[in-house]
């Protein structure tokens, strides 16, 4: 984890340089909100919530009895040398399932909508991910821009300087001109940085499901989002975890099962149905008649093994692409494990060792350029050290973070919003 004096002296550094924070002419919102706003409006969790429902659709249309009683009746005009009559039936019949088949046909719904809901739980982190990822490249472009904007600012200072050294008869013109140019190339960099943090923030709003046209502005800091990031288990036990918990091979987990019961489906629905039926007939003039019927069928050409065989081959694949999914997962732990310590690293010992020794640097180049006790090419030399070191230090900052929340995903605790707040307007 960073050290919060070095986190402390990179907001503190930014002060010192004489740019105060600036109050955000559009909404602004936390990482908490843009969370509940991207959950709210997504149309990714939209359709993953619609699939939900077709599968709990499905579950219904499974536990309903598929056969509805069936009723017939028939009527004969009955002819002969005595005379005529009129016959008439009633015949009432069920189909009924002897295999078993209702109850495997629930176990394959309930299976697959368990599966479904995993991987809607699974999208969801996902989506947390993309946020937080975006919220990140926003404050990082912020920051940027801060920087350029207080880079800029130095410049101007030092063209006053040497615009009132010339008129002293101090400076030369090519001093003033250099100084010119500087000032320049500082402005160019403050549009770019503009156009980089209006563009972060457009990629923010689009993540969030707002308009990207009119982006909100990020609340917070690189900085004081990566001090909340907690420590790190060992990498076995993050693996062990990842396996546990991840919602994808959750739902691998259940299709396998909706992939064994779909065989037992297959199978049982190889035997044939009954046929119940009760009949009532009145011939006039002489006899009632009523009875019952059975019906069978007789499983002579068709008995069901090529589905028994393709839901076989299914199971086989699920099952292999479940085992590939495990491996792939423990591989991306492990890569997002290496790659966060790397960043982390590198961050704090810019935060530790660079970052701390300039802020001495930043005082002293103040107060020297008014007095004039440091050199022109001094000057220019610790004002692009500084700039630099600030912008080295942010990116490192940006990809620790970026690091920590692909390995909080990886290992399947990258926190989501618990409750929705529908309330909030950007």
């Amino acid at each position: 984890m960073l050290k919060h004096s070095a986190i402390a002296w990179g907001l503190t550094f930014l002060l010192a340089s004489g740019l105060a924070a600036q109050e955000p002419a559009t909404p602004g919102l936390t990482l908490e909100q843009a969370l509940q706003t991207a959950f709210e409006r997504s149309p990714e969790l939209t359709a993953r919530r619609a699939e939900v429902e077709e599968f709990r659709a499905r579950l219904v249309t499974a536990r309903t009895y598929p056969y509805n009683p069936e009723v017939s009746a028939d009527g004969a005009r009955r002819s002969g040398p005595s005379g005529s009559s009129t016959d008439r039936g009633l015949e009432v019949s069920q189909e009924i399932e002897i295999g078993g088949q209702r109850g495997r046909r629930v176990a394959v719904a309930t299976a697959s909508l368990t599966a479904a809901e995993a991987r809607f739980r699974r999208d969801q982190r996902v989506l947390a991910g993309r946020v937080a990822l975006a919220f990140a490249e926003a404050l990082r472009a912020r920051e940027l821009l801060r920087i350029d904007e207080a880079d800029a600012t130095l410049a101007r200072d030092l063209l006053a300087i040497e615009e009132r050294r010339l008129e002293a008869g101090k400076a030369t013109q090519i001093e003033l001109n250099l100084a010119r140019a500087a000032a320049g190339r500082s402005v160019r960099r403050v549009e770019l940085a503009k156009g980089a943090y209006m563009e972060a923030r457009s990629a923010l709003a689009e993540a969030i499901g707002l308009p990207p046209a009119a982006p909100p502005e990020p609340l917070g800091d690189l900085a004081g989002t990566a001090a909340g990031m907690s420590g790190l288990p060992p990498l076995a036990e993050l693996v062990q975890t990842a396996l546990d918990n991840r919602e994808d091979l959750a739902a691998f987990r259940s299709q396998e099962e909706a992939a064994r019961a779909e065989i037992a489906l297959e199978q049982s629905l190889a035997r044939p149905n009954l046929v119940a039926s009760a009949f009532q007939d009145r011939e006039e003039g002489t006899d009632d008649i009523s009875g019952v019927g059975l019906t069978i069928g007789i499983p002579l050409f068709n008995r069901n093994r090529g589905r028994i065989a393709e839901a076989g081959a299914a199971a086989q694949r699920i099952s292999a692409e479940s085992a590939t999914a495990r491996l792939a997962v423990e591989r991306e732990v492990a890569s997002a494990y290496a790659i966060y310590q790397a960043a982390n690293a590198a961050a704090q010992g810019l935060g530790e060792q660079v970052i701390g020794s300039l802020e001495e640097n930043l005082g002293l180049l103040q107060r020297s350029m008014e007095a004039g006790k440091i050199s022109r090419t001094e000057i220019f030399v610790l004002r692009r050290e500084f700039v630099e070191s600030q912008r080295e230090y942010l990116d490192a900052l940006s990809q620790a973070l970026q690091a920590r929340v692909q390995l909080d995903l990886a290992a399947g605790h990258l926190p989501v919003p618990t409750q929705i707040n529908r309330s909030f307007e950007p």
